[in-house]
């Protein structure tokens, strides 16, 4: 009974944020695209620094939160290397002013990761939303990575009997990884209704990256989420935190976009 009660809260609070996603990609201004992409950021990065704390670290939370907040600003101004340039010396100097000696370096590569994990990966979503087609690669990257996760986790849950992984995270199995791969292979091979002019092949070969590429991303998060024996990253019912509904887009949002770069520039023909 609890673990329907769970199911119910996971598929309505994924119905909810499915209807988000398609109203910001599809139908609103892209400033609210770019607006809700900030607020998942925001959380996600706050879960992260809240999981690095618990390791009793100190860390430099409000820089963290500010420079954070301009990545996804490069849709109209690209200039992340001049943000983490910016945010270092500014982690610097704080630091210098709070006489970390015992945590400096802790305090200062912590929140640097923290920026480039999740702000900066996450922020590609913007910038696949500034290219040409945009709104249907945001699309394809988000079908593609979440009907994966999708389908690892039904498959997972129906038949999964060969565990691995343990020590990152219990409940991934070998049957629900190889379900929720060949789930994402499908949905990008579906996606040459939306994008005809795209190659079978590449939409191939693409599914099988982000396929990979996804699952890491979730593994990456379960890893750090072990360091501190948490189970989710926040509290949203049925999912976890924003960093869990985040984790397996990470890795794979950079790698859609550059993919989409050398493709339209014709170097993959």
């Amino acid at each position: 009974m609890v673990e329907r009660r769970q199911l119910i809260k996971r598929l309505m609070v994924s119905a909810i944020l499915s209807a988000i996603a398609c109203y910001a990609m599809f139908w609103a201004p892209v400033w609210v695209f770019i607006l809700i992409l900030e607020g998942f950021i925001l959380l996600g990065l706050s879960e992260y620094f809240d999981i690095a704390e618990k390791k009793g670290y100190v860390l430099n939370r409000s820089l963290g939160l500010i420079f954070g907040a301009l990545f996804p600003l490069a849709y109209y101004i690209p200039a992340e290397s001049v943000i983490f340039m910016v945010a270092t010396l500014c982690i610097f100097i704080f630091n210098f002013s709070r006489r970390l000696k015992d945590q400096a370096l802790i305090s200062t590569a912590l929140t640097l990761f923290g920026l480039f994990y999740v702000a900066w990966f996450a922020s590609f979503l913007a910038k696949i939303r500034l290219l040409p087609d945009g709104q249907a690669w945001v699309f394809y990257t988000l079908a593609v990575v979440k009907l994966g996760d999708t389908g690892a986790y039904f498959i997972g849950k129906s038949y999964g009997k060969h565990k691995y992984a343990l020590h990152i995270s219990p409940n991934k199995s070998v049957e629900g990884a190889v379900g929720g791969f060949v789930v994402s292979v499908a949905v990008s091979l579906a996606s040459k209704l939306y994008l005809p002019y795209v190659p079978i092949s590449h939409l191939l070969v693409l599914g099988i990256v982000v396929g990979i590429l996804a699952q890491l991303g979730d593994l990456a998060e379960s890893l750090i989420k072990r360091e501190v024996n948490l189970k989710d990253s926040g509290h949203w019912p049925g999912l976890g935190g924003v960093l869990d509904v985040l984790d397996s887009l990470l890795f794979a949002c950079p790698c859609v976009y550059y993919y989409i770069q050398l493709f339209q520039s014709g170097l993959f023909s």
